[in-house]
């Protein structure tokens, strides 16, 4: 790597990490931690993984253990966080939500069965067990952005008002995920001339996605719209319906 890129790249690194505390104190301070439970532990967590390997980096084989030993933890955490998301879209609907809860479920399984299905071209028996990381990785995030064009499918045909921190997160978390898989789909499939840059366009990702969070998640995000923010034909009596089906799937006693 160019001295340039190189210098660059440590600039990234050493922004990204503070960056991490920044958005867990933001959501902290704005009563938000709460609303994105999963979230705010994952940052953290993944955090002070980043500062342990900083601080490990003159001890050699440490940073590749840490790593090895942290990343199925965070993998868990981005499940978990993209899920999370979408708890609280049928608050209002708790009957319906019972049903969306199958649709997050299956929508998660064929998201996962497509991700593992494009792996073909990255899986090599020569791999190392940080390159398996990789792949793994890969097939993770592209599952959690097909997920979410699905999950968004959905809500398009069954059009509940959403909360703006919803759309802004889901939306944030569609473009960081697809980004992230499309760095390592590229260092999977053995290219050369990418691999020193991984690194950087993985730190410019990361940076710019806390920051975009710390800056767009707001307290007023969380109240949902009585009404759908575009009015369309029909859209009413679909509302209506809604809160007829609500009823209808929900339990007497509520």
């Amino acid at each position: 790597m160019a001295p340039g890129l190189a210098v660059l790249q440590s600039v990234l690194y050493y922004l990204t990490l503070p960056m991490y505390f920044v958005v867990a104190w933001v959501l902290y301070r704005r009563g938000l931690w709460a609303s994105y439970r999963y979230f705010w532990a994952g940052i953290i967590v993944e955090g002070i993984s980043v500062a342990v390997e900083v601080a490990t980096a003159g001890l050699k084989g440490y940073q590749k253990m840490i790593y090895l030993t942290v990343q199925p933890v965070i993998y868990v955490f981005y499940v978990l966080m993209v899920i999370e998301v979408f708890r609280k879209v049928f608050v209002r609907f708790p009957g319906i939500a019972r049903f969306a809860q199958r649709v997050i479920v299956v929508s998660m399984v064929v998201a996962f069965a497509f991700a593992i299905a494009t792996l073909g071209g990255e899986v090599h028996q020569k791999f190392s067990v940080v390159q398996w990381y990789s792949v793994a990785l890969r097939a993770i995030s592209t599952a959690l952005w097909v997920y979410l064009i699905l999950i968004a499918a959905f809500l398009v045909w069954m059009p509940v008002p959403l909360a703006r921190n919803s759309i802004r997160h889901s939306v944030l978390f569609f473009f960081y995920f697809m980004s992230a898989s499309a760095v390592h789909y590229r260092l999977n499939i053995g290219d050369q001339t990418f691999y020193r840059m991984a690194n950087l366009f993985i730190s410019a990702i990361t940076l710019l996605a806390l920051i975009s969070w710390a800056w767009l998640l707001k307290p007023d995000g969380e109240i949902a719209p009585t009404n759908p923010a575009t009015p369309r034909s029909g859209v009413s009596t679909l509302l209506n319906r809604l809160e007829s089906i609500n009823k209808s799937l929900s339990p007497p006693e509520e």
